[in-house]
C-alpha cells in the first residue's frame, strides 16, 4: 500500500471541447418534464442527468455570476495570494490554484448546459480546499443518490483496506468484505481522487478521505453516536456515471463458509431532497428551482406581506423568511458540510444483492429473509473479524448534557472523564451554563483528567471557541492585551477600495456594525478599540516568493473584540495541559479548530486524530485559520449603508461564502490557514473494525495510550 497520495487530478480539463452527451429520449420530450412526472423508485440517474444537462447555458447569467465571483475574490478573499502557494509540507496535500485565472478559463469556455457551468465553479472552488469558501448552488442539488453500501477503511494486519462497514442489500451478509476494486481500479486509491476532487473541507487528504467514508457521529437529541453514510456513496452532486462495479473478497465466514469472490455492479439510488416547487418542464426547473426572483414561496411571502401592510407586515415577512430559510437549510443539509444525512437516508432499501458478473461463492447459510437482517449477526461473531463481546460491552456512563454538550465517565478508568462536543454551533448563555454543571459533576464524580472529543465538529461562533480556551486554562487579570493573546488571534482583512468604503461608511453609522466596522477591532498592542479607519492605513504585499505570488492589499494586524470569560473554577485539570486530551477526525474546522490550535499549540495539550491514511500525518483540525462572510450579506452592508456595490446579486438559489479575515500565530509571518506546521496531531489513531462501529471505544484507547493509571488516580 503506497504511503504517499495519490496524484492530483482535475476533471476539468479533461472535459474541454467536449460535445454534450446524445439525448436520451426524442428531442420533442422535454426530459425535465419526463423527471417531474416520476416518485421515487422510478426516478433514475439517466432521468437526472437529462434533465440538468437539457438547462441551457444562459450567457447573460453566467456573465453575472463570473463578474461577481471575480470581484468578491478579487477584492475580498484573504487567501488570493496563498491559495497559489505550491509544494506546501504534510500533513498538507494541497495543490496551487490561481482562482481568478480559473475564473477566465470558465469565462472562455463555450457551454452548453447551465449545469455544466456551475459544475466546473463548484469543482475550481473545491480545489481550494478551503470549507470557507463555497459556490453551491442549490439548482442542481435537488437530489440525493445512494450507494447501498456504508464503507469504511480499517487498518487489519497491519494493512489498510477498504472494507463494507454495513451493506444495504439485507442481511448484512458483506460485512467486512474487502472492496478491492471499483470501476476496475484500486478502491482507496479511487475513493482518494474522487473526493480529492469533490470535498474541499481540508488541505489534508486523510481529513478529506474520512468525510468520503462511513462514520460515527454524536447525535446530541439522543445522546448516541450514530452511523453516518460517506459522500462517495451518498452524494447531493450528480454522480459520474449510472452505477458503480465493484470487485468483492470475502473470507469464510458464517456466511459464505468457503469464502467468496464476487463482482457486481450496483445502480445508484435516486430521491428526491427537495418536497417544494414542483415543475413540469426545463423551463418551470429553473423557475421553480433555480432562480430567486420566481421562486413561487418568495413570492407568497412577499404578496403576504402587501396584504398586510404597515410595520405588522413587515414583522410577518421578517418572520416567514427566517421559517423559509430554516427549513430550506433543513432540506439542503446534505448540501451544507454537516455530514448529517440519516434523516433523509431511505429506511427501506433493496433486499438482494444484485447478481455477480464474475464470481467463486458458497451459498450463505441465512438467505434474504432470514432471522439476520440486522447490522449485526446475533450469535457470538458480528463478522468474521468481529465478536459482540468486542462492542456491546459498556464504556462509559453519561453524567450529564447540555444542548449540545454531553459528559461521561469511564467504567473502568472512573478518573478520566470525556466530555463530547459535537459543534461550535451553541446557544453561548445556555452552553455555558451547561459547562459549569457538567464539569463540576464529572469532578464531584471523582475525575480528575479529561478527553475532549471533537469527532465530526464542524465549528460555529468564534465567541465559544474562545470560551473553551478559556475554561481549561483560564485567564489571569492583567492587560486586556495580554489576557487576549490566550485565545484571540491577531488577524488582518482585506483593504481593497470597496472595503475601504463600507468601513468608512460604517465607521460613521453608530447603529450598523458589518465585518468591516473598524471600531470592533482593537490594537494588539496597546488593546485600545480603533476610534479611525485603520482599514486607510494598509499595504500591498507579496508574500508568496516567485512568478506564482500575487500581490494583494491588506491591513494592520488588529483583534476582534472579544470578552473573556471568568471560568476559574479549581477543577483538577485547569491549567494542567497533562490532565487534558483531545480526540478529533481531523474535520474539526474552523470555530473548533481555532480552539484545539490554540489548546495544542500554546498551552501544550496532547491530541489524537483518528482515520485518514496509514502511516501518514493527520491532521487535528481543518480550516481553523479565518472568518467567513457571505456574498448576500456584503451585498446587504453596501445596501443598509448606501454605498455603491461593485458587484451584482446572483439570480440563483445557493450559498455563496468567501473568508474575509485571517488569523495569525503570534510571531508567525504565514497566516494559520496554510501554516502546516500547526495541524498535524501528536498522535494517529488508525480505525479497526471495533473502533468503527463502536466510537467509545476509542476513548479507551486514548485513556490507556495517555495516562497510566498512577497519573489517572493521582
Amino acid at each position: 500500500m503506497p504511503k504517499s497520495s495519490p496524484p492530483w487530478f482535475h476533471p476539468f480539463r479533461e472535459r474541454q471541447g467536449q460535445a454534450p452527451p446524445a439525448p436520451g429520449s426524442p428531442a420533442a420530450i422535454d426530459p425535465c418534464t419526463t423527471l417531474s412526472q416520476l416518485d421515487e423508485p422510478y426516478i433514475t440517474y439517466d432521468h437526472v442527468k437529462r434533465c440538468y444537462e437539457h438547462v441551457p447555458h444562459n450567457a447573460t447569467e453566467a456573465g453575472i455570476v463570473l463578474s461577481t465571483l471575480y470581484t468578491l475574490y478579487r477584492d475580498y478573499y484573504v487567501f488570493l495570494d496563498y491559495a497559489m502557494m505550491p509544494d506546501q509540507p504534510k500533513p498538507f496535500t494541497n495543490p496551487p490554484v490561481d482562482l481568478l485565472a480559473g475564473l477566465d478559463k470558465i469565462s472562455q469556455t463555450d457551454y452548453k448546459s447551465d449545469f455544466q457551468f456551475h459544475t466546473d465553479i463548484d469543482l475550481l472552488i473545491n480545489r481550494l480546499n478551503d470549507a470557507h469558501a463555497n459556490y453551491i448552488a442549490h439548482c442542481y442539488r435537488h437530489y440525493l443518490y445512494i450507494q447501498p453500501l456504508d464503507l469504511y477503511a480499517p487498518v487489519v494486519d497491519g494493512v489498510q483496506s477498504i472494507r463494507i462497514l454495513k451493506d444495504e442489500f439485507g442481511g448484512n451478509l458483506l460485512a467486512d468484505c474487502e472492496v478491492l476494486t471499483i470501476d476496475g481500479a484500486p478502491a482507496l486509491d479511487t475513493i482518494q481522487r474522487w473526493v480529492d476532487v469533490h470535498n474541499g473541507i481540508s488541505k489534508d487528504a486523510g481529513v478529506r478521505l474520512n468525510k468520503a467514508l462511513s462514520t460515527m457521529l454524536f447525535d446530541s437529541a439522543k445522546l448516541a453516536w450514530e452511523l453516518i453514510p460517506g459522500g462517495y456513496t451518498t452524494r447531493v452532486t450528480l454522480p459520474e456515471s449510472a452505477s458503480l462495479t465493484y470487485e468483492l473478497r470475502c473470507p469464510p465466514s458464517r456466511a459464505y463458509p468457503e469464502g467468496m469472490s464476487k463482482k457486481m455492479v450496483v445502480d445508484w439510488e435516486v430521491y428526491r431532497l427537495v418536497s417544494w416547487n414542483a415543475f413540469h418542464d426545463t423551463e418551470t426547473f429553473l423557475t421553480q428551482n433555480c432562480y430567486k426572483d420566481t421562486d413561487p414561496i418568495q413570492a407568497k411571502i412577499q404578496n403576504g406581506a402587501q396584504e398586510a401592510g404597515g410595520e405588522h407586515g413587515q414583522r410577518k415577512v421578517k418572520r416567514m423568511l427566517e421559517e423559509r430559510k430554516y427549513s430550506w437549510e433543513r432540506e439542503h443539509q446534505a448540501a451544507v458540510e454537516t455530514g448529517r444525512l440519516e434523516t433523509i437516508k431511505p429506511i427501506v432499501r433493496r433486499s438482494v444483492i444484485p447478481e455477480e458478473t464474475e464470481s467463486t461463492v458458497s451459498q450463505p447459510v441465512d438467505g434474504p429473509n432470514s432471522a439476520h437482517h440486522e447490522l449485526y449477526d446475533d450469535n457470538d461473531m458480528v463478522t468474521h473479524l468481529l465478536r459482540r463481546q468486542d462492542i456491546d460491552r459498556p464504556i462509559a456512563k453519561l453524567i450529564y448534557n447540555g444542548t449540545n454538550t454531553a459528559y461521561y465517565q469511564l467504567l473502568t478508568r472512573p478518573s478520566i472523564g470525556v466530555v463530547v462536543i459535537p459543534t461550535h454551533s451553541v446557544q453561548t448563555q445556555t452552553e455555558t451554563m451547561a459547562l459549569i454543571k457538567g464539569f463540576a459533576l464529572l469532578q464531584a464524580e471523582g475525575v480528575r483528567n479529561v478527553i475532549l472529543d471533537l469527532t465530526g465538529n464542524g465549528g460555529g461562533y468564534v465567541n465559544f471557541a474562545y470560551d473553551l480556551v478559556d475554561w481549561m486554562f483560564p485567564h489571569n487579570d492583567t492587560s486586556a492585551a495580554e489576557d487576549n493573546i490566550t485565545s484571540v488571534y491577531e488577524s488582518d482583512l482585506r483593504s481593497s477600495m470597496s472595503v475601504k468604503a463600507l468601513a468608512h461608511a460604517d465607521l460613521a453609522d453608530e447603529e450598523y456594525e458589518s465585518y468591516f466596522n473598524p471600531d470592533s477591532y482593537s490594537d494588539p498592542r496597546t488593546g485600545q478599540v480603533h476610534e479611525t479607519n485603520f482599514f486607510l492605513q494598509d499595504k500591498i504585499v507579496r508574500r508568496v516568493p516567485g512568478h506564482q505570488g500575487r500581490a494583494q492589499d491588506l491591513t494592520e494586524k488588529v483583534f476582534m473584540l472579544h470578552e473573556l470569560g471568568g471560568f476559574e473554577m479549581g477543577m483538577p485539570w485547569q491549567h494542567q495541559a497533562q490532565r487534558i486530551v483531545v480526540l478529533t477526525d481531523g474535520a474539526c474546522g474552523s470555530a473548533c479548530g481555532m480552539t484545539l490550535n490554540r489548546l495544542k499549540n500554546r498551552h501544550g495539550v496532547k491530541s489524537y486524530a483518528v482515520g485518514g491514511r496509514k502511516d501518514e500525518p493527520l491532521s487535528l483540525f481543518s480550516f481553523a485559520g479565518a472568518s467567513v462572510y457571505g456574498l448576500d450579506a456584503i451585498l446587504n452592508d453596501f445596501k443598509l449603508l448606501k454605498v455603491d456595490s461593485p458587484m451584482q446579486g446572483l439570480r440563483y438559489k445557493g450559498i455563496y461564502r468567501v473568508p474575509v479575515m485571517e488569523f495569525f500565530w503570534e510571531g508567525e509571518e504565514v497566516p494559520i490557514e496554510y501554516n502546516a506546521k500547526m495541524y498535524a496531531a501528536d498522535y494517529h489513531l488508525d480505525y479497526d473494525p471495533r473502533t468503527a462501529r463502536k466510537h467509545e471505544l476509542l476513548w479507551e484507547a486514548v485513556a490507556d495510550s495517555h495516562w497510566t493509571d498512577k497519573m489517572a488516580d493521582a
